[in-house]
């Protein structure tokens, strides 16, 4: 029986190939899409998932108390985790980390070689939480010790040449210390948040930065294993006033969340989770639901098209005893054939279109036919065929018998609304898509012609070391020289995200009670004039003055906002307990992205001396390579035998919006294909359409209508379909968008522009679809479909 199912369901397709060639071109596309989606879907959830008890890896983190809001920092103490870990039973290991985020590459040198590396500091029980395969050293100790390193297989093969036979070998710091490695991690594979070449000891970082020792100051992460069985919300309730008992502040409240939540969830709102990559996951998700949705409702509304073609065969099935029940079975065979065939060319379009997706989306995802992606694919094939032949199967099989034999059949008024009804669904979602493509694009545009405060292009950005650190106003001057260098500073922020921040301000009229952050800027002369940024009032720091004489300081204009200072320019504040005189008042600039609104910022002149400093060089746009080949001469001058490592400011700006960047463009694809699977169904309904009427046509043009007549008939139909689905999709549409843009602080407006040019979008798009097919049917011989009859 199963083979007969199967017989005559490829002999069916093989007689309507116009029929099977749309369906297999919109369920191929559907599925392509939905196949694409889902391997980067399951690639974002499968990020910090791999590790070996990463449902027990716990992140400390602090509730933090201000006026009008309750945001959440993963920044804590540096002390936070061990305190706990020696208070609490439930904690089996506990760790601090230092992230590579904060430093530059650090030049590691062995073997006559120089390397350039990106490294973080963390405490000595970091392998036990983080499972990171160890080809070399004991996890128990390879951080036990101030001078160990861990280094990556990768980093051990460009220093050594090999990862064997390493442990107890020098490496060269900085080129100032030695340290020896303890131990040899395999690279953290991709599906790691946690991206390094080497681990250095927390228990070093406390005695070169003495800060993170201390309670009052934040910037660590802390991470902790938790014993097996533990209840968090009682282990919450237990820590939270660690960080009061330890600094008398009532306004930072610790807590512990899942580690491997953390990255698809990390937006907070008023103490909450509310977003993330989490947002994005969900989004295109339900774009797979929706382009696979337009895909069903295309073989759906053919199918039942065309029934007219299909009604002897199912009289006749019927009376010589085929029950309704093989009926619905042969329809929904040939549905699940025609979705496997469909498979078959998916998978082979996602393969040939992965490395470009892969560009798009910065992955390296891989089609891999493992037990899991076979199974996968097999039920999202079988799903979408049962869905997309359901309906037809049940609307077919349901004909009487003794009406189709006698002719006597007519579309029902169930048939006909339901149908329409899946048009206008269909064109519905279509023109969310198109409005959220729109709205997405805009949005990116806005943000990249949205001015910073500062001017960030052909800023040159590195980092100051060696022999610079301790003569940065000499190395400055030297760079003013070089023909094509317009201006030259120095700073320890890298002007992008938050960098270093204080809650050590204070000034007349604050509440001792409340802890307010504020981000720190400390900078050389020409700071402010090297960033093109704008002073509201007062002065830049200025050697004419002799600002290294006295303490001063300059804050935005939303740190004076907050401080409700009258009259600021010449009062004196306070920081980290000494007096400074305020001397200027800086516009406000975004350091970051246009999600957050500009925060309290303040500027200290800095002599040089920290590690932490970065040099900003703004150069002309014209010879660019001339004068960058300039400064690594002077660069090398200094520090022979550290490798030069630059990057422009504008680049590190832009990645603050690189996600968003990426859905744009995927967006546009995956709305582009949408609309494509929809007009090819719409392409098919209009051929049957004007088949079904083509003797109507015949004689309303022998009794006098024009080629125009004929065509506005077939049109308009859709058209009011079509005009009816945007009725619905644009509400819509305005609600979903208006909820994207609230995760910025900074957004466009919703404009009446956007729908109209939605809804011109959809009506070209529906008119030249159907087009073809009604200017073909009303040019037609009506003698030709008269003779017919």
């Amino acid at each position: 029986m199963l083979r007969n199912y199967f017989k005559i369901a490829w002999r069916n397709m093989m007689k309507d190939r116009q029929f099977t060639l749309l369906n297999m071109l919109g369920l191929t596309a559907g599925l392509a899409c939905t196949l694409l989606i889902w391997l980067w879907v399951n690639d974002e959830i499968s990020v910090d998932k791999f590790f070996a008890n990463d449902d027990r890896i716990y992140q400390l983190m602090e509730h933090r108390k201000v006026p009008g809001q309750s945001p959440v920092s993963d920044e804590s103490s540096g002390m936070l985790g061990e305190v706990l870990k020696a208070r609490m039973p439930e904690i089996e290991y506990a760790a601090a980390l230092a992230p590579h985020e904060w430093f530059q590459k650090f030049t590691l040198s062995a073997n006559e070689k120089d390397i350039k590396a990106y490294g973080q500091y963390a405490g000595k029980d970091y392998f036990n939480i983080f499972s990171f395969k160890l080809l070399a050293g004991d996890k128990d100790s390879i951080l036990g010790d101030k001078r160990s390193i861990a280094i990556s297989d990768e980093l051990a093969n460009r220093l050594f040449g090999t990862t064997q036979g390493l442990l107890g070998k020098a490496i060269r710091f900085q080129h100032e210390r030695d340290f020896f490695v303890s131990g040899v991690f395999e690279e953290p594979n991709l599906h790691s948040s946690q991206q390094f070449d080497f681990v250095l000891s927390f228990e070093y970082m406390k005695d070169a930065y003495p800060w993170v020792k201390s309670w009052n100051n934040t910037g660590p992460h802390n991470f902790v294993l938790l014993k097996k069985g533990t209840n968090i919300s009682d282990f919450n309730k237990r820590i939270a006033g660690i960080v009061t008992e330890n600094t008398s502040d009532t306004t930072r409240t610790a807590f512990a969340m899942p580690f491997a939540d953390s990255y698809l969830a990390n937006t907070f709102s008023h103490g909450s989770r509310v977003g993330g990559k989490m947002e994005y996951v969900r989004l295109f998700s339900l774009i797979a639901l929706f382009i696979l949705s337009i895909a069903c409702i295309n073989f759906m509304n053919l199918s039942t098209a065309k029934a007219s073609k299909r009604m002897k065969e199912v009289g006749i099935k019927k009376v010589v005893g085929a029950s309704r029940a093989q009926l619905i079975i042969q329809f929904i065979t040939e549905s699940i054939i025609l979705c496997f065939m469909a498979l078959l060319i998916a998978i082979l379009v996602a393969w040939v279109f992965l490395p470009a997706f892969n560009q798009i989306t910065g992955k390296e995802i891989q089609l891999n036919f493992d037990l899991h992606n076979v199974f996968v694919l097999f039920g999202i094939a079988l799903i979408t065929g049962l869905l997309s032949g359901s309906y037809p199967a049940f609307y077919l099989s349901g004909f009487k018998p003794v009406s189709i034999l006698k002719g006597k059949f007519q579309s029902s008024l169930a048939e006909v609304f339901s149908r329409k009804g899946l048009v206008i669904f269909q064109f519905a979602l279509s023109a969310i898509l198109i409005i959220s493509v729109i709205v997405v694009n805009e949005q990116i545009q806005f943000i990249q012609k949205t001015k910073p405060g500062y001017d960030k292009d052909n800023i040159l950005r590195f980092y100051a070391e060696g022999k610079i650190t301790t003569s940065e106003g000499t190395f400055v001057e030297d760079l003013k020289r070089i023909p094509n260098v317009v201006n030259a500073s120095y700073t320890w922020h890298a002007m992008v995200g938050r960098n270093y921040g204080d809650y050590a301000l204070s000034w007349p009229g604050k509440n001792p009670n409340e802890s307010d952050y504020v981000e720190g800027f400390g900078v050389g002369y020409d700071f402010i004039e090297t960033m093109g940024m704008q002073m509201a009032e007062g002065r830049a720091f200025s050697r004419a003055f002799a600002d290294t004489a006295h303490p001063t300081i300059i804050l935005n204009q939303a740190a004076i906002q907050m401080m409700n200072l009258k009259i600021p320019v010449g009062q004196t504040i306070t920081y980290a307990d000494q007096p400074r005189q305020i001397i200027g008042i800086v516009k406000d600039f975004h350091f970051e992205s246009l999600h957050e609104p500009v925060k309290p910022a303040f500027m200290i002149l800095e002599t040089g001396g920290s590690p932490w400093d970065k040099m900003m060089v703004r150069i002309k746009a014209e010879n660019q390579g001339e004068t960058i080949a300039a400064i690594q001469r002077l660069y090398q001058s200094y520090n022979p035998g550290f490798p030069f490592d630059y990057n422009f400011l504008d680049e590190s700006y832009q990645k603050q919006y690189l996600t968003e960047t990426r859905i744009s463009i995927l967006s546009k694809i995956f709305a582009v294909l949408a609309i494509l699977i929809s007009c090819l169904g719409l392409f098919g309904l209009a051929a049957f359409t004007a088949q079904r009427r083509q003797k109507e046509m015949a004689v309303r043009k022998v009794v006098g209508a024009s080629v125009s007549d004929v065509v506005f008939m077939l049109s308009k139909d859709f058209l009011r379909l079509i005009l009816i689905s945007m009725l619905i999709s644009f509400p819509l549409s305005w609600w979903a968008m208006n909820e994207w843009l609230q995760g910025f602080a900074y957004r466009i407006h919703l404009s009446a522009l956007i729908f109209g040019v939605a809804a011109l979008s959809v009506i070209l798009i529906t008119l030249l679809t159907i087009s073809y097919q009604s200017v073909r049917a009303a040019l037609a011989n009506p003698v030709k479909s008269l003779g017919a009859e």
